[in-house]
């Protein structure tokens, strides 16, 4: 009889264990993900709009609109550039987050191709080169496709206006010595001393001079090797450990 009813209390307990749910810990299959920041140079963490980047045991996401600065891994000339040239950018150091996670490491490449090219113009107008990044590539051969922009105040690479105009103040300055004989002529021929002449003949070669080089084209694109470029990411960028 106490064997019968042993065997019934083993049954009734197995039963009872069976319908029970297992509970797992949650501890042991957690890939705990912790938010850290990036590490940027000070000029550029100013302006950047995120720095966050998730990272765990598997994987570092870098989130969109983070902002990296990259450069030129070899010269580059708009000159002689046409549409659909690759121009590779390059990570010269590490990049790495402040609580000290690598985040991509350095010789990671940028890979961006030239979609469109605007030549320099008239009035010091200068050319323009537009970027599409393609992806990125790790040191080991890895590629990332990513979705990236240029990150400055225009979509485009180009001297800019600053440059422009100081290329058309060398002009100028080149124009003088024609411009200030055409200004003594003038003040002569006003009835000034030859003194008089240079005086009124160097402000008109210099408006000789500045008016043919504001009609002369602006400057094509030039960086040289190791130039720094910030581009700023538009979609999750997922590196695996």
């Amino acid at each position: 009889m106490k064997k019968i009813i042993a065997l019934l209390l083993c049954s009734l307990f197995i039963s009872m264990s069976m319908s029970m749910p297992v509970t797992v810990m949650a501890e042991d299959n957690c890939d705990c993900v912790s938010i850290e920041h990036m590490l940027l140079p000070k000029k550029l963490a100013k302006k950047t709009p995120t720095n966050i980047v998730n990272s765990s045991d598997l994987e570092t996401v870098i989130l969109p609109y983070n902002t990296i600065q990259v450069s030129f891994a070899e010269a580059f000339n708009s000159k002689y550039a046409k549409v659909g040239d690759e121009v590779v950018f390059i990570l010269n150091n590490c990049l790495k987050t402040i609580e000290g996670t690598e985040v991509l490491p350095a010789s990671t490449k940028f890979v961006a191709e030239i979609c469109n090219i605007e030549k320099p113009r008239a009035f010091n107008r200068s050319g323009k080169i537009y970027l599409d990044f393609k992806y990125l590539e790790l040191p080991d051969g890895t590629q990332k496709f990513i979705k990236a922009k240029l990150f400055n105040k225009k979509d485009f690479l180009s001297r800019g206006k600053l440059n422009g105009w100081g290329k058309g103040l060398g002009t100028t300055l080149g124009g003088m010595a024609i411009g200030t004989g055409a200004g003594c002529g003038i003040g002569v021929a006003a009835g000034a001393v030859i003194i008089g002449g240079f005086a009124i003949g160097m402000p008109v070669g210099f408006a000789i001079g500045a008016a043919a080089g504001l009609l002369t084209p602006g400057l094509y694109y030039k960086a040289k090797a190791g130039d720094k470029v910030n581009i700023q990411l538009l979609d999750n960028v997922v590196i695996e450990k």
